[in-house]
């Protein structure tokens, strides 16, 4: 109900509003009366003010009850004063009559007083001052209404409706010395007041004569006289009451009583319809108000909008200045810091490594990249031990505050800058956060900003983790997009960009999820491959187009396999059975494991205790429902861990940052019990295979391109075994002679072997086919337990204990992938319909007859094996390929002009520049599934460069002339140039050392069709740079200088990653494998010839030859691994191409040109592996294929030599 005050609280409380209230009238009438001409009222308006105001007093008096919680605010202070000490003894004495309530109506009170003066003042009794004059004039003519109304309000306090106590108030008016007077004026006959007072007055004398003192029955006695003076019927005070006189009294009075009830009622009628009128118009006034104020504060809130905008645009452009200073400090800090930097400090620089996220071909991960190892000395060996102070990056000091270090501060001012028309709030999905953040889609590009961001972002550097939460992408960048899983709900989208990255946002529910979806897709997505179907995929793998692996890891993307989400991490499977041999025979079927059979029950002795398992949980099953159990047992499954989840991803790569970390925090901060923890492969084998019962782990890709993984390069402390041996590198099979990289090599080779690709479809049914659910499944012993399935809807789980139970299984259980085939995978044919499969699709069907039978005979020729003792190795069908015919000459041009490079293209044919030109393409598709899409020249030109002017020079169209393009200064007079197709890159290398990187766009306002946007500098060389070599499917780029230096750079993010050193000479050929990412370097020798190393992509020296002829050129064969063994060419100065083993570097085969004798100073194979082109240094090039191929097309060869920059 409303809230009551105390009565002594309330008059406080009132006094102050009606003292505040007197001050602001006052002061509002002085105003008003200042005015020039003010407006007062008129007597007879004030009269009529008057008397209004005395009838709505004395009707609310008479019609509405009295409630003593209310105050009255025409109380005087004095009066209130008194009510409070009344009602304070009231509530203190316990003498309390609750029928005969003491409080009286003090506005009643007031009003008898004020109508008894007024009366008395409009009949002339009552004496006024003449200042006042005014006053009697009004009364006066209020004279009638008081008249009616103290008769009114007499006959109302006598009423034996009232306390006794409150009707002895009407002897007040005896008091007055002209009370005859005013009792014969007010009491009208016509009205019968004077009747209503005699009748009352004789119920008070006679009905409660006890309750009346002597001197008020005299009173009351005076009082009657007083009325039958006036001409009243009276009966004598003290006389005896006759019954006949009581029985008229009660009449009367109840006639009375009847009379007073219907006037009242018809009063509330009257005051309700007043009230409904008076309501209705300050509800139209209110609205009238309320609409003005509206406009008020619109016209307000414009103006200050005006203003804060102002305001908040001068902020933002301090704010941008700032940024853009922290940025480009960042920027110098990233440049010049580094180990062949000028402000190189060994203690503040990281090196340490750990996995890029950057995905290469096929999604192999093979890139490190640097880092601090964030992790406590504890954890790592004594020898790798290091200083427990924090290790802060170089001039960290200047990003202290937060705000101007963190890169969603970069993100949210590029959102800024341009109109958002979605925003959507999403989870981006890492291997190690999940970051709550939301997703913008703007008119040119896409942005993620993660919430409380420059509360979380210090230094990523700082932190271990180089990739910032929050990101930013173009759509030209976007490659593919596709709908996912995540936690089994339909509620995901992974985003696949060109540079290699992906990114994994999450939604709440699949309509979000479905409407970013389409709205990415309603974007301009120049770059957006057409995916195809699983039909089309597999139609791919079955005729040989693709490997074993490319085919595994296309379905695992199909699946919903994702490498952001290690619950959904690419699963592979195992490969092989003998991991003891010192030799291995890959043509043998012993040697592998059954892919008929799931992982845990490769031998038949275990089948059945898995089936009694499923069994036993089947009869439980069937109980808990007919026992309608309120926690029934799950649905029976064979096996209650799964083959892939995040614990069996982190077993495998604890060894490799950042999945150190995370494992340390999947372990509640330890490392593995030793004899536990991933030290063995023979041991994983058998523990998943045959010895456990809840180990049934496959394998993860890694497995067959990543060696890293294998080795304990940061030297982490995994404790010692039970029989005494530290667990340190992986034990690798005998036959891999204790070296990672080729076990990973003879692993991809044991995947692509005969036996496996005609069985591999046995493995896809059970873990993406018809074997992974239903009555298939339970026969194939192939069901995991049901946390593990899409379907399972936590959200209908009511139970919150059960709810968390089954987050929990969610997360760490691991999750099946999404079924792709409804039947039987098909199983692919032998190798010869592989090799016939590698033909062009343009090879007809007569031709492919026509060669049949001489591959037939070329298979039965003798060639070396790779390695000894590993039988079954395949060296591919590339030209120079041993185990291929011959390589015959089957094209040879001159030109009389020396070619600076030959490049290959995507598109077969095979372009001759003329030295200081440098191709610049665009391709209409990136490839994505090989041999899937074509691939189309959508712009091209020559950029040619050593003029006078040191200007760089664009020509596009064969029959205008060149258009100057870029203007580089004598200090950074230009020496090689090398462009990145798909992020329209240019990269520049100068006369001082300094490499220059351009970022460029495509316009048609200028006449090259294509402007600079920004260009960074890179810093490392100290010399003249002398050749820069890019290789897109790794992003990176490798330079070489006079200085003896040579350096691998990171497309993606612009910055120094290592240096290639134990270089005795400055390098003087270089290439990178686009299959690999393997790196060729060759220098000079001390006692002649060339000296030939092989890196890694990541920096580790492989191996070196000697080489007594001296290398011009080099370049590597780039066929699918696993299927081939590819080799580096090197073109020789004696005009012979030698072909070494990218394994071992040992020699493999010479191809030589009798007619040509000339050094070799550019080589490259074709695309597809059948042609090599050379070009000599007298200008004459060379194509030799296979020799059962030379009816085959050969690809165009297209020369621009000097003269076409001169046209």
């Amino acid at each position: 109900g409303p809230r009551k005050f105390p009565l002594a609280q309330t008059d406080s409380l009132l006094m102050k509003m009606r003292s505040v209230a007197s001050d602001e009238l006052h002061v509002m009438m002085q105003r008003r009366l200042s005015q020039e001409n003010p407006v007062q009222a008129s007597e007879t308006e004030l009269a009529q003010r008057l008397q209004r105001l005395t009838i709505l007093a004395v009707n609310r008096i008479i019609y509405q009850e009295f409630n003593p919680d209310i105050i009255d605010i025409l109380s005087t202070p004095e009066n209130a004063t008194q009510s409070k000490i009344s009602v304070s003894q009231t509530e203190t004495s316990e003498d309390v009559h609750h029928e005969q309530p003491s409080i009286f109506n003090p506005f009643q009170k007031e009003i008898l007083t004020y109508l008894i003066e007024g009366f008395k003042v409009s009949i002339g009794s009552s004496k006024t001052g003449g200042s006042k004059q005014q006053w009697p004039k009004i009364l006066w003519s209020c004279k009638e209404t008081f008249r009616m109304q103290l008769g009114r309000l007499l006959a109302h306090i006598l009423s034996p409706a009232h306390s006794s106590q409150e009707r002895k108030q009407i002897f007040e008016i005896v008091r007055e010395p002209n009370h005859q007077e005013i009792l014969r004026d007010c009491l009208s006959p016509s009205l019968q007041h004077g009747a209503k007072l005699v009748l009352y007055l004789s119920e008070l004398i006679h009905n409660h004569q006890d309750e009346l003192t002597e001197e008020e029955l005299d009173t009351a006695e005076l009082l009657m006289n007083a009325l039958k003076l006036c001409g009243q019927k009276c009966t004598p005070p003290r006389a005896a009451t006759k019954a006949e006189l009581i029985k008229m009294i009660k009449e009367e009075q109840k006639k009375y009583e009847t009379e007073e009830a219907t006037n009242k009622a018809t009063w509330q009628k009257t005051v309700n319809n007043n009230q409904q009128s008076l309501f209705q118009r300050l509800d139209s006034k209110s609205k009238d108000i309320s609409k003005i104020a509206a406009d008020i504060t619109q016209a307000v809130s414009l103006s200050q909008g005006i203003e804060r905008k102002k305001v908040i645009q001068h902020i933002r452009g301090m704010y941008k200045v700032d940024l853009s200073a922290s940025r480009h400090w960042q920027e110098l800090i990233q440049q010049l810091t580094h180990d062949r930097a000028a402000w190189y400090d060994p203690l503040y620089y990281p090196t340490s490594w750990q996995l890029d996220p950057t995905e290469g071909p096929n999604r192999e991960r093979r890139r490190l990249q640097r880092c601090y190892l964030t992790i406590p000395n504890k954890y790592l060996l004594m020898d790798r031990q290091k200083s427990e102070d924090v290790v802060k990056p170089p001039l960290s000091f200047l990003f202290e505050d937060k705000t101007h270090s963190s890169f969603s501060s970069t993100v949210k001012d590029k959102a800024a800058s341009e109109s958002i028309r979605v925003n959507r709030r999403c989870i981006s999905v890492a291997p190690s956060r999940e970051t709550a953040g939301e997703l913008l889609l703007g008119k040119c590009g896409m942005y993620f900003v993660e919430d409380n961001a420059s509360d979380t972002v210090e230094s990523s550097s700082l932190q271990g983790e180089l990739e910032p939460a929050s990101f930013s992408w173009t759509y030209e960048e976007i490659k593919e997009v596709h709908k996912r899983w995540w936690q089994l709900r339909d509620n995901a989208v992974e985003i696949f960009l060109t540079n290699g990255r992906t990114l994994l946002l999450a939604f709440d529910n699949t309509k979000v999820r479905d409407d970013v979806y389409h709205s990415i897709l309603t974007n301009n997505l120049p770059n957006l491959l057409e995916y195809g179907n699983i039909n089309a995929l597999t139609n791919l793998w079955y005729t040989g187009q693709i490997t074993n692996f490319e085919y595994l890891t296309h379905l695992n993307k199909h699946a919903g396999r994702s490498f952001n989400d290690l619950m959904q991490y690419p699963v592979f499977p195992f490969i092989l059975a003998d991991y003891v041999s010192e030799t291995l025979d890959l043509n043998d079927p012993s040697v592998y494991r059954n892919l008929s059979k799931p992982i845990a029950v490769q031998y038949k002795e275990k089948e059945d205790r898995y089936v009694d398992t499923y069994k036993y949980l089947e009869e439980e099953y069937r109980k808990g429902a007919r026992e309608d159990d309120p926690m029934p047992p799950v649905q029976p499954y064979h096996y209650g861990s799964h083959y892939s989840n995040s614990g069996t991803v982190l077993h495998f790569l604890v060894r490799m940052p950042p999945f150190t970390k995370m494992f340390l925090a999947y372990q509640d901060q330890s490392f593995d019990i030793p004899d536990r923890t991933f030290h063995s492969t023979n041991t994983t084998w058998r523990l998943s295979s045959f010895e456990s019962m809840t180990d049934v782990k496959e394998l993860i890709p890694e497995f067959f391109y990543l060696p890293e993984f294998l080795v304990n390069r940061e030297g982490f402390d995994f404790g010692v075994r039970q029989n005494g041996e530290r667990v340190n590198h992986v034990n690798l099979p005998p036959w891999a002679r204790n070296d990672p990289r080729l076990f990973i090599l003879i692993h991809r080779q044991a995947l692509e072997s005969d036996y496996v690709s005609q069985n591999i479809c046995q493995w896809i049914d059970l873990v993406f086919g018809y074997k992974q659910k239903g009555k298939a499944s339970v026969q194939a012993i192939n069901v995991f337990h049901p946390a593990t399935y899409f379907g399972m809807d936590v959200s209908a789980v009511e139970d919150p204990v059960q709810r968390r139970a089954l987050e929990t299984m969610i997360k760490t259980y691991g999750q099946t992938p999404r079924q792709l085939f409804q039947s039987a995978h098909a199983s692919r044919p032998g190798s010869k319909l592989n090799l016939e499969g590698e033909l062009p699709a343009a090879v007809g069907l007569l031709v492919q007859f026509a060669f049949r039978e001489t591959r037939e005979q070329v298979k039965e020729i003798t060639y070396p094996s790779p390695l000894s003792w590993i039988k079954g190795l395949k060296w591919g069908e590339y030209v120079g390929s041993p185990s291929a015919p011959v390589p015959v000459v089957c094209f040879s041009q001159p030109h009389g002009e020396r070619f600076g490079s030959l490049q290959a293209l995507p598109t077969r044919a095979i372009c001759g520049l003329s030295q200081n030109f440098c191709l610049l393409m665009t391709y209409s598709k990136e490839q994505g599934v090989r041999s899937m899409n074509s691939t189309d020249i959508q712009w091209s030109a020559i950029l040619s460069w050593g003029y006078a002017d040191n200007i760089l020079r664009l020509k596009s169209k064969q029959s205008e002339p060149p258009i100057n393009f870029i203007q580089s200064s004598q200090q950074y007079q230009v020496t090689s140039c090398a462009w990145v197709p798909d992020s329209c890159q240019l990269f520049t290398g100068s006369k001082c050392g300094v490499i220059t990187a351009y970022a460029n766009r495509f316009t048609s306002s200028t006449p090259s069709e294509i402007e600079m946007e920004s260009q960074i500098h890179l810093y490392g060389h100290t010399e003249e740079i002398t050749s820069l070599f890019v290789c897109k499917p790794y992003s990176i780029m490798i330079s070489v200088s006079r200085d003896g230096t040579c350096i691998i750079w990171d497309l993606n993010r612009l910055c120094y990653v290592q240096s290639l050193a134990g270089h005795k000479s400055p390098v003087t050929a270089v290439s990178a494998s686009e299959t690999t990412g393997d790196i060729a370097t060759v220098c000079d020798s001390a006692g002649g010839g060339s000296d030939l190393r092989l890196w890694t992509v990541n920096g580790d020296l492989v191996g070196h030859v000697h080489c007594r002829e001296i290398i011009c050129s080099v370049a590597f064969s780039n066929q699918p691994e696993g299927v081939s063994i590819n080799v580096i060419a090197g073109g020789l100065e004696n005009g012979i191409v030698r072909l070494w083993s990218t394994w071992d570097l040992k020699p493999v085969r010479e191809i030589t040109f009798p007619k040509s004798n000339k050094p070799i100073v550019s080589l490259t194979f074709s695309c597809d592996g059948h042609h090599l082109y050379t070009a000599n240094s007298d200008g004459t090039v060379i194509a030799w294929c296979r020799k059962d191929q030379q009816r085959l097309k050969q690809p165009m060869f297209y020369s621009f030599l000097s003269s076409y920059a001169a046209g």
